[in-house]
């Protein structure tokens, strides 16, 4: 006697299992987006206020943010140095970005699990159209090899992102970025905001995005560090 074969399921959905960077970013924001946006409770609001201001900006460049983001995840017991080295920068940037997209957002989340940096950008652009403007600003961000310009550059894009409402995955993004400021793994998150860019797709009734296998890189090889 024979049986049937179950039916094939259907294809699993990208699930992103954050590294320390990024678990570090969501244990900061799901109690901040929580607080803000369910809640609306007073140290929420008062805590991206402060945050904002460090938005495009490096850490050392505003220090009074200081002690803010719990960054204790990111050091070893006993230890003066972060086990990765540019991950109080990436968390630093992740949450004052994320503050700023928050902004005025009171029912809204921008913080959403799924929503890739590149798929975001291409949902700014009219649908089978490339906006070319904004196509160099995305070359920008990925050409970007020190964490100041970085930040500036990722600033113009999430304003652009707050504006239309577009959410985006910030404990993705943490990770990326983090990625991005180490020379020898930056070519691998180009080549990831690449693929997010032209893979994207509309997105069904249920708020799902369409990631395909397409692949390709607006951004690869360009290594050249402009003007903010």
């Amino acid at each position: 006697m024979t049986t049937s074969s179950p039916p094939p399921t259907a294809a699993r959905r990208d699930v992103y299992e954050p590294r320390l960077v990024g678990r570090t970013v969501q244990a900061c924001l799901e109690p901040l987006q929580r607080g803000y946006v369910s809640n609306d409770e007073a140290w929420a609001v008062a805590r991206l206020a402060q945050l904002r201001r460090g938005a495009g900006k490096a850490p050392e460049e505003v220090p009074e943010l200081f002690g803010l983001i719990d960054m204790d995840a990111l050091y070893p017991a006993g230890g003066r140095e972060p086990g990765c080295k540019h991950g109080p920068t990436a968390v630093h940037l992740a949450v004052t970005l994320y503050a700023l997209h928050q902004q005025s957002k009171r029912t809204d989340r921008m913080h959403v699990p799924g929503r890739r940096f590149g798929g975001a950008v291409r949902a700014l652009m009219p649908q089978g159209e490339i906006d070319e403007t904004l196509r160099r600003r995305f070359v920008r961000v990925a050409g970007a090899t020190s964490s100041n310009v970085l930040a500036y550059r990722l600033r113009e894009l999430v304003l652009l992102l707050r504006g239309a409402g577009e959410p985006l995955d910030y404990v993705r993004l943490a990770d990326q970025i983090e990625e991005a400021l180490d020379p020898t793994r930056r070519l691998r998150v180009r080549q990831e905001w690449g693929r997010e860019f032209h893979s994207w797709r509309p997105r069904k009734d249920n708020g799902d995005e369409h990631p395909t296998d397409a692949a390709g890189s607006p951004a690869a090889g360009h290594d050249s560090e402009e003007h903010p």
